[in-house]
């Protein structure tokens, strides 16, 4: 049974996604090898045996591609050559993802590579190229209230998605007590600087608030709002309708554990709201 070629997708800055078989003629990606990396912080104290937890921490992570380029001529080579290191040297960040893994990404910085061939009169040439992962984390390669936008690609096995996975929801209307999954790990928009955002609408001036139960963590808001307004909670920011809002929030800011999240909504009954965040993943 013949094997299909792997593929690697890789979106540089805001330009369209690419294959990068489609970079030069005779390029192909050959796979790719991935370790997250966690490190653990200890407090020496002096005079006692051993050491006392402090904190761990996901570090950044390298993730090592292998390619094959095959030419003809050494004019060939040449071209070849130029316009892999003009596509792929770039200090911009890169939306990294493979068909083995097609709904989850990684945003990787490019480092220094040599391509060459494998020996003198070769036509081949064998390299890889290490990207930088920062974050040291994979992301859903669309948020949650978007899951089935795209659901020929926003989705797969291995995602820890419940099945079956539409009966997921991210927008409720009119719900004082809602569930919201988490399919990554926790999302922490304070400490970890996680994306999460929550966008809500309705029309008065009555006080509200989001009380994540499971979290114990909480959001207040005692602005108006009227029928064209939009009120988004971004982190521990809130914007309404794009400007900043802070001073009629109590600051607060939501988390959300990796499962269910019982999240209450209190003070008002007509509350319509989103929940829009990417699923972190370590691998």
């Amino acid at each position: 049974m013949k094997q299909s070629t792997p593929k690697l997708y890789l979106q540089i800055g805001n330009q369209d996604e690419i294959e990068v078989g489609d970079i030069t003629n005779n390029l192909r990606f050959l796979g790719d090898d991935y370790n997250p990396t966690i490190t653990n912080s200890y407090q020496e104290n002096t005079g006692q045996d051993g050491s006392d937890f402090n904190i761990a921490t996901f570090n950044k992570s390298v993730i090592t591609a292998r390619f094959w380029l095959h030419f003809t001529t050494w004019n060939d080579y040449k071209m070849a050559k130029s316009e892999i290191y003009n596509t792929l040297m770039t200090k911009d960040l890169i939306r990294y993802r493979t068909d083995v893994e097609p709904a989850k990404v990684k945003y990787v910085r490019v480092t220094t590579f040599q391509i060459q061939p494998t020996e003198d009169y070769a036509h081949d040439c064998l390299f890889t190229i290490a990207f930088d992962n920062p974050s040291g984390c994979s992301y859903s390669l669309y948020p949650s209230n978007q899951l089935y936008k795209y659901s020929a690609e926003s989705w797969q096995y291995g995602m820890n998605l419940p099945i079956p996975v539409g009966k997921l929801n991210y927008n409720f209307v009119d719900e004082t007590n809602i569930y919201v999954f988490n399919a990554g790990i926790d999302i922490d928009p304070y400490m970890q600087k996680h994306d999460l955002k929550i966008i809500m609408k309705r029309y008065g001036n009555q006080s509200f608030g989001l009380v994540n139960n499971t979290t114990n963590t909480s959001w207040n808001y005692h602005g108006s709002l009227g029928l064209n307004d939009t009120l988004i909670l971004d982190g521990i920011n809130t914007y309404k309708n794009g400007i900043t809002d802070n001073l009629n929030s109590d600051y607060g800011y939501l988390m959300l554990a990796h499962g269910w999240n019982n999240i209450s909504i209190t003070g008002v009954k007509d509350l319509d709201v989103t929940f829009s965040f990417p699923f972190i993943y370590l691998a």
